[in-house]
């Protein structure tokens, strides 16, 4: 009975009503409390839990990957009753009794996040939202750090199996956008060909998949934390990147770098399909540079000094004249 309850409670929060918030009543607003979180490994989030006739909704960015709890069942033999679908973004909670407490074991996008419940009429929510820590939607126009260096690896990864993921996994990479944005950029010696620019939203962090192609017989060492991107007159330095640091001689490597927000710490919101100028530093542009700059010593100024006639010598002169 309490499942067919939760079902059509679920059922009926996913209406849709356009009310003006001076219009609700208070004590209409006072059940439908609202809650967001940024999501943190680590921390350990504290959920109000509504009772019998009422639900309370959880939903994460994107799909949840597992759930597992502690007094807290699908069948109604916990304190508490969920109701959750494989691979959906979020799942419905009611409290089976008073005073109730149990805990969730969340795990999403490869993190493990912890929900203590509680259950308390005066303080439930009707809905919780766990929003990116990175910045989501909501926080287009925020700042965008808190991506941390393990988690751009991360989506450097996904770039690498970006087809194979979106076929097999579309829901995971639903806030991504990929642009085939193929381009050539000729340094003299090598040549950079852009393939793809894959836009991760929450992160605001745009992947940059790129060959390197040396045709010179001999290997070419570059930086391979000087990548940048143009664009507009504004320059933007990678954030991470996976490259060797090598170009053999007469091949074509692989080399994969990101670049989040902007210089001064805002959102870039960038889209991947933009006319980017790729740039990065070979070790022998450093050898050049050096040698251009290097200050030219120059040479003494050699000067002959003139012999000043001593007082005999001029003395006997004006005597001869004389």
């Amino acid at each position: 009975m309490r499942t067919s309850k939760l079902l059509f409670l679920a059922l009926f929060c996913g209406s849709v009503f356009t009310i003006q918030a001076t219009e609700l009543p208070k004590s209409v607003a006072d059940v439908n409390c609202f809650k967001e979180f940024r999501l943190a490994q680590g921390e350990i989030y504290e959920l109000y839990v509504k009772f019998g006739d009422g639900v309370t909704t959880i939903t994460f960015p994107s799909a949840i990957s597992k759930i597992a709890g502690v007094n807290v069942a699908a069948d109604g033999s916990g304190d508490f009753l969920i109701a959750a679908k494989p691979g959906s973004y979020y799942f419905n909670l009611v409290a089976l009794k008073k005073g109730a407490a149990g805990t969730l074991t969340v795990i999403y996008n490869r993190r493990t996040y912890i929900l203590y419940l509680k259950q308390d009429d005066k303080k439930a929510f009707a809905a919780v939202n766990f929003a990116a820590g990175s910045g989501g939607a909501s926080a287009l126009s925020g700042k965008s750090g808190g991506v941390t260096p393990a988690r751009l690896l991360s989506l450097i990864d996904m770039a690498k199996a970006y087809h194979v993921l979106k076929e097999r996994y579309p829901s995971d990479l639903r806030d991504s956008i990929l642009a085939t944005n193929h381009r050539f950029f000729d340094f003299g010696k090598f040549r950079i060909e852009l393939k793809e620019v894959i836009r991760f939203n929450r992160e605001d962090t745009l992947v940059f998949k790129l060959l390197l192609h040396n045709d010179n017989a001999e290997e070419i060492a570059y930086d391979r934390f000087s990548f940048s991107v143009q664009l507009a007159g504004k320059t933007y330095y990678m954030s991470a990147a996976d490259a060797s640091g090598v170009m053999p001689p007469k091949s074509s490597s692989w080399a994969f770098f990101t670049i989040t927000g902007t210089p001064d710490g805002g959102r870039n919101n960038l889209a991947p399909d933009n006319d980017f100028i790729i740039g990065v530093t070979a070790k022998y542009m450093e050898n050049e540079y050096r040698l251009a700059s290097k200050p030219k010593v120059k040479a003494p100024v050699k000067k002959c000094e003139a012999e000043t006639p001593s007082l005999s010598e001029s003395g006997k002169q004006d005597k001869e004249q004389l």
